[in-house]
């Protein structure tokens, strides 16, 4: 009996991590589909520009810039074991594809009946796997999802169908704003004579963003059926490039998390660690980003170069990777103490590439030291991105000079009385 009331508090406690909603059908998707969202709250509606839209909003989709791929893994109770991928695959002319599965499995227990233990064993299991389409029309996105539930009690096992559907908008670029049905066509599985209908979830979400969006605060309102009002929150802060931290809350579970990510180049790794009534939770995911991932890149041949030496230009190769158009571009070279020495600028698409000579704006050759370039650009989504490099201009004491040599030909004042 100990393995069976263990199986029944852990149906009574996924939703601790996945909404109060007593385990009903598909109470397992609610508990999050990356270590980021998980952090923030799974406050993700307003944002939702990572593979892990598919759950939270699909609409989010049409904003992947590059194809990324994303796995993440938990482990529960009592050897419960929750795993989600998901893959994206933008493309330049046919909007964003998707593929996004789920499994949770809760182990072996022992079966019994009210007035005896069984000598046998039997697992519980329940599966998703979903396909996403989104398309981005100026500023505004839309997306669906088309998913296969299926779930499996000792010998008894049901699948259904259903389908996801979202909107996005960004009116400015710093806002966002989110609407998502979950399970607007709702599946419905069959374990016995009955069956289990999947509940309706709207979805309203907001997201602020600041400081060329290193600076996230994100708010979702959840309404499911049979269900409070669910009020969720977030924040997210790129300290730098590589390193940001994350605070969320969830009122209905009562449940403060936090988090942090790590990026290095194409990859990055998520963390989020969940208080709630039950103990606390620790769940990794990890991310790999193929292609240009930040919107916009620099290259440069050189770190260092002489404007009045052999090497007297730096070239920086310009990248950029966004869905639509790019309206406009600027890019901006500054010295060590932030002031500003050069800036270009222009609409549309920026030049594939820029050579710096050592100027300024005036054309006056700037003074040795280090310089820090930064190029920007604005979507048609609202969106800015950015990238910064650097590059130093040589002093002439340490510069590497070559020895010059000089002959001279003809006979002195000395030599011509000589021969006189």
């Amino acid at each position: 009996m100990k393995r069976i009331t263990i199986l029944f508090i852990l149906l009574l406690a996924l939703p601790a991590h996945a909404g109060e909603d007593g385990g009903a059908p598909g109470s397992f998707l609610r508990f999050g589909t990356s270590a980021r969202s998980l952090a923030l709250g799974n406050a993700m509606t307003g944002v939702a520009d990572d593979a892990s839209a598919a759950y939270w909003n699909p609409a989010g989709y049409a904003r992947l810039r590059t194809v990324e791929l994303t796995g993440m893994g938990a482990t529960l109770f009592e050897d419960t074991q929750y795993s989600f991928f998901t893959l994206g695959l933008p493309t330049e002319s046919w909007g964003s594809f998707a593929l996004s599965g789920a499994y949770m499995s809760s182990g072996s227990f022992e079966r019994a009946t009210l007035f005896e233990d069984l000598d046998e064993t039997f697992s519980e299991s329940s599966g998703y796997f979903g396909l996403s389409y989104a398309r981005a029309h100026g500023r505004w996105a839309w997306g669906a999802t088309m998913k296969s539930v299926t779930q499996n009690v000792a010998d008894a096992s049901g699948g259904s169908f259903g389908a996801d559907l979202g909107l996005y908008y960004r009116p400015h670029r710093t806002i966002s704003v989110g609407l998502a049905m979950q399970n607007a066509l709702a599946p419905e599985i069959k374990l016995n004579e009955t069956p289990d209908t999947f509940a309706r979830t709207m979805r309203v979400g907001t997201a602020l963003h600041f400081f060329r969006n290193r600076f996230t605060i994100t708010t979702d309102v959840v309404k499911t059926e049979l269900m409070d009002v669910d009020l969720r929150s977030g924040a997210e802060f790129w300290v730098d490039r590589a390193f940001a931290v994350r605070l969320g809350f969830d009122t209905v579970r009562e449940q403060l998390s936090t988090g942090a990510a790590f990026r290095w180049e194409n990859w990055q790794v998520d963390y989020a660690y969940l208080m709630h009534e039950l103990g606390s939770t620790n769940v990794l995911s990890a991310t790999v980003r193929f292609g240009v991932p930040y919107g916009v890149k620099l290259n440069q041949d050189r770190e260092l170069f002489s404007p009045s030496g052999s090497d007297r230009n730096v070239n920086f190769g310009i990248n950029t990777a966004v869905q639509g158009r790019v309206e406009d571009w600027r890019l901006e070279i500054r010295d060590s103490e932030g002031k500003l020495v050069r800036v270009v600028e222009g609409n549309g698409s920026p030049p594939e590439e820029f050579s710096w000579a050592g100027e300024d704006d005036q054309g006056r050759l700037v003074p040795d030291g280090n310089y820090k370039v930064r190029v920007s650009i604005l979507d048609d989504m609202g969106e800015i991105w950015d990238y910064d490099a650097s590059v130093k201009v040589l002093g002439f004491k340490e510069r590497t000079r070559e020895p010059i040599r000089i002959e001279l030909s003809g006979t002195s004042e000395e030599d011509q009385e000589g021969e006189r």
